[in-house]
């Protein structure tokens, strides 16, 4: 391979050290839970030396930005093994979703084990709580026989108790410290019952809460699964091999050092950043920055992997290595913006945390009441349990992963894809709106709106005689004249600017870019049209807005929403496009970076809802509390988004808030029944006036409560009919 001198790139231990410190994003094994996540968050964050961490269960992963004089990974490795968890220094997507499809397998046999014991031991409880004729001796073994289903149950779960023993370790209280608590307890009391040959046991309510919580860890972790996966996708948007500029067959990009030179034919996608040393062309950019108009490069240009190479050859030094590359930043900034923004907090995690912290005191006030008022210790112990029952939020340990199916199978009616159920809240009442232009706005592909004739040809004869040029150049201005002229010419030429042919008649045809006009300084392309060298005629293309986008951003506009454009476009094209849609010049930011975009959304009024189409949206759609990918979206945005739009023009988005308000209507009617029903069971459960029978009973009846109420999202109002413009006009 020809190796220059020249190297021209910077590295990520460059790119990690701000002057502030050093950052870094790290894989975290065995992290499998949202609470404990955010106490492992809270212990980094009380590590000397330590400027800011963030933990996300999703992608199991944690970035921390630390003071290197104070602290070291080495320090920041330990306090992360104190808290039962294991450090990865490198972040590697594949390694957590193989960790997650894993996991979910084994979820899969535990939960049917779960629930294939917990049957025969509720049936035996049932025996035993409505058989009064069974004889005390039938009734013990009766007992016995609950106890030991239980076992397998138990095992089946154990998972559980150990995410609940670490929460308690870590002071982040979950669902899992509630339950395990009330299982515990229904174990220790019913185990003495037995010894004290007793038949009064509570091994069932133990079995119910473990299937409970398997089902719902079963649920959440296809999710997570479901979000890698979208990642992996983006980090594989590149291929991954180059031919060298010498010749030979195309090797690896990972074999390729700083300064060799590798060529890229026309019509090839690049796949390497490199600076171009011989050659011309256009590149479409579409891929990185969404933006559809070709880009013009020629010798000293620094171009990225993913782009298209339209014209002619390029030959590119290798600027920046394997793994460094701007799709490379990409997909680990996307991780990275996900890890920073941390652990969500939700209204049921925030009243978990508060029954968790009351849960060890109200068990101990129902056993100090007992025994002040005389009725033994067994008596104050069934007190205790009671309390530690009826105190787990069951309801919402299935209800809220019941809400997320219903909600996903809701999307899919009316064409929407709803990978991350947990970012419809901010979808529900969003602070802003964020659009990115091209693809999203307009519909991302050069049309011809104007044929202007300098001579005696008719635009139908302009059309023509330019689609001679252009025919057979994979090139969208090509591709749009010669779907305009409704013809095909013999095969023209795409030269560094311009494009050259023959009409019939033999006689030289050009097709060039020039400067636009004074009237129109905004189109995406201003052409001229020369035959033997005189200009004949001009044609104009632009890009067209899509005909949802008006009435859409009138509607946001009267939830209250603020609305911002963020695009890679130039100034005054941007502005164009939100005149256009009724956008005003403070809400338009143009010229902008993928990384910029993410800036933006994060100083925006929050909940940012991103609203985006390309790879290079990807950064900014992570930073956002809510993305959402168009119908014409890359797949790797439609992968990586929150919401995406399978069916549809931006209409879908006034759908998708619909159904994001049922959802965050439903959970906060669960977390308002499981509170109106701990205030209402747990007073009773301390003063003895309740017993653990009745208290399984009642927590039975609230979690079915909390299930019908979860299984109603998207069915309050038909929701798969195909929506008509005239109905979002009416509205504007």
């Amino acid at each position: 391979m020809e190796r220059s001198s020249k190297a021209d790139c910077w590295g990520p231990a460059r790119d990690a050290e701000t002057g502030k410190g050093s950052r870094q994003l790290l894989a975290v094994d065995g992290l499998f839970c949202g609470g404990c996540a955010r106490g492992l968050e809270q212990r980094l964050r009380k590590l000397e030396g330590v400027l800011d961490a963030g933990v996300h269960y999703l992608t199991a992963s944690a970035f921390v930005h630390w003071n290197p004089r104070l602290c070291s990974l080495r320090e920041i490795e330990a306090c992360i093994a104190s808290a039962g968890y294991r450090m990865v220094e490198r972040f590697h997507l594949p390694v957590v979703l193989a960790r997650l499809s894993a996991a979910t397998e084994v979820l899969t046999y535990r939960l049917a084990i779960g629930v294939f014991f917990a049957m025969w031991s509720m049936g035996a409880a049932f025996v035993l709580y409505f058989g009064s004729g069974v004889p005390r001796s039938a009734a013990w073994w009766l007992a016995l026989a609950s106890g030991a289903c239980l076992v397998p149950v138990i095992v089946a779960g154990r998972a559980i108790l150990a995410m609940g023993w670490r929460s308690l370790g870590l002071r982040s209280y979950t669902i899992d410290t509630l339950i395990s608590g009330g299982v515990l307890g229904a174990i220790l009391i019913s185990g003495l019952q037995l010894m004290r040959g007793n038949s009064s046991v509570y091994f069932d309510a133990a079995a119910m809460l473990m299937v409970l919580r398997l089902t719902g860890q079963w649920i959440e972790t296809r999710v997570r699964a479901g979000s890698i996966a979208a990642l992996i996708e983006l980090e594989s948007a590149a291929p991954e091999t180059a031919w060298p500029a010498s010749g030979g067959p195309a090797v690896s990009i990972s074999e390729l050092g700083l300064g060799d030179r590798v060529r890229v034919p026309a019509g090839a996608q690049v796949t390497i950043d490199g600076r171009i040393v011989a050659g011309r062309s256009h590149l479409n950019t579409a891929f990185l920055t969404g933006e559809s108009t070709p880009l013009p490069v020629g010798e000293g240009d620094l171009v990225e992997a993913g782009c298209l190479n339209l014209d002619r050859q390029l030959v590119l030094e290798v600027a920046r290595p394997f793994d460094d590359r701007l799709i490379d930043r990409m997909g680990g900034r996307v991780a990275l913006e996900l890890a920073a923004k941390g652990v969500h907090t939700s209204i049921d995690d925030s009243l978990l945390a508060v029954l968790a912290r009351a849960t060890p005191v109200l068990a101990v006030l129902a056993l100090g009441l007992g025994l002040l008022q005389g009725v033994g210790i067994e008596g104050a112990l069934a007190r205790a349990l009671t309390t530690l029952i009826v105190i787990c939020p069951c309801a919402l340990a299935i209800a809220r992963p019941l809400a997320s199916l219903a909600v996903v199978s809701a999307g899919r009616k009316c064409g929407l894809r709803i990978a991350n159920p947990s970012s419809l809240d901010a979808l529900a009442r969003p602070g802003t709106v964020v659009f990115d232009k091209t693809g999203t706005l307009t519909s991302g592909t050069l049309q011809v709106t104007r044929v202007v004739s300098l001579s005696h040809l008719s635009t139908r004869e302009l059309l023509s005689l330019a689609a001679r040029a252009e025919t057979g150049i994979d090139h969208p201005i090509a591709r749009a004249i010669v779907a305009a002229a409704g013809a095909n010419g013999p095969g023209g030429l795409r030269l560094a600017r311009k494009a050259i042919g023959t009409d019939a008649d033999g006689k030289s045809v050009e097709v060039a870019g020039i400067a636009p006009d004074g009237d129109c300084p905004t189109r995406a392309a201003t052409l001229e049209v020369r035959l033997e060298g005189v200009a004949v005629g001009q044609i104009y293309l632009d890009d067209q807005v899509d005909p949802d986008v008006a009435p859409l951003i009138g509607h946001l506009r009267r939830q209250g929403a603020r609305l911002q454009m963020a695009t890679g476009d130039a100034l005054p094209s941007a502005l164009t496009i939100g005149r256009a849609v009724e956008l005003k010049p403070e809400e338009v930011a143009a010229s902008l970076s993928p990384l910029e975009k993410a800036d933006l959304v994060r100083a925006l009024v929050h909940p940012v809802v991103f609203v985006g189409d390309g790879v290079n949206d990807a950064p900014a759609m992570a930073a956002s509390d809510c993305s959402i990918s168009v119908r014409r979206a890359h797949a790797a945005a439609t992968a990586s988004a929150s919401v995406a739009i399978l069916d549809g023009g931006l209409g879908r988005v006034r759908e998708a808030m619909a159904i994001a308000s049922e959802y965050r209507s439903t959970g906060r009617g669960n977390a308002a029944l499981a509170l109106g029903y701990n205030a209402i069971v747990i007073p009773l459960a301390v003063m003895g006036t309740m017993s653990p029978l009745l208290a399984a009973l009642t927590m039975t009846a609230s979690s079915l409560l909390a299930i019908a109420n979860s299984l109603r999202v998207g069915k309050a109002r038909p929701l798969g009919a195909p929506i008509r413009h005239e109905h979002l006009t009416s509205d504007a």
